[in-house]
Formats: C-alpha cells, structure tokens, sequence
C-alpha cells in the first residue's frame, strides 16, 4: 500500500516548484494610487512595493491569474535585512528580503492555492519576486 503512495507524493512535490520573476530594472519611485491604503494602515514602504509588484508580476505570470494576500498578512510581513541575496538560485545582492503569505489562483482554473512570497529590495527598489506553493503534507492512513 505504501509504494502506490510513493508516485502521488512525488507528483505532488515536482508540481511545488517555485516560480521565480527577476527583474533588474527599477519599478517607479511612487507606489501606485491602488495602494494608497496601505499608508494609512503604517505599512512600511518596502512591503508596499512588493504588494504592488506581486500584482503586476501575477498579470503577465501563466501559472496564475490573480492574487490576494490580506492585509493582516501584509501587517505581519517579515522583514529580514540579514539575508545578502535574494535567493540561492538567483543571488542577487539585496538589502531586504520581505515573506508573506498570500493566495493565488491557478490560470484556468477555480483553484486557490496558499503561497509564500517572497520580495527582494535594493536601494528602495524591488529587484525580484518570488511565490512558492505552500502545500501542507497530509496524513495518509
């Protein structure tokens, strides 16, 4: 019964491949009129950005067609100014890595899927972004 598992567990995790949108250019200095709102809730600019980025990226992605990520998630986005690169398959040199959780939804589809993302800032400017699905191992009996 285990080794049927094995070929379904492996599929799952060859489809849990990270997706990855670098882009050396900066974005515009001014965030978007779109998200305003985020001022009055004391978010940090760095993490405004990377929202407006991540909307942007998800328009021209083909795996997804749209994006959420909630405020509270937004609110509570790790900053780490620790990390030197973005990440280890694109090392490009950052001065901040900001991680949230958001939804995002497969390109044809009704499915939502949980993701991490994750947003590299240099100098004020977004240089990459990341969304990983975040698939919860389920127990088998």
């Amino acid at each position: 019964m285990k080794n049927s598992i094995v070929p379904a567990l492996l599929a799952l995790l060859l489809s849990a491949t990270t997706y990855t949108f670098v882009h050396a250019q900066e974005l515009p200095e001014a965030k978007p009129e779109d998200y305003s709102y985020l001022d009055k809730l004391h978010v940090p600019d760095a993490v405004a950005r990377c929202v407006a980025a991540f909307d942007r990226w998800v328009a021209d992605a083909p795996k997804y067609d749209a994006l959420i990520v909630p405020d509270r998630r937004v609110l509570s986005a790790k900053i780490d100014s620790e990390t030197p690169i973005f990440s280890v398959g694109n090392p490009i040199p950052v001065d901040q890595v900001i991680v949230m959780r958001a939804f995002a939804k497969a390109r044809g589809t009704a499915k939502w899927m949980r993701v991490d993302s994750r947003c590299g800032v240099r100098d004020d400017h977004v240089v990459g972004v990341s969304l990983t699905p975040n698939i919860k191992p389920q127990i088998i009996r």
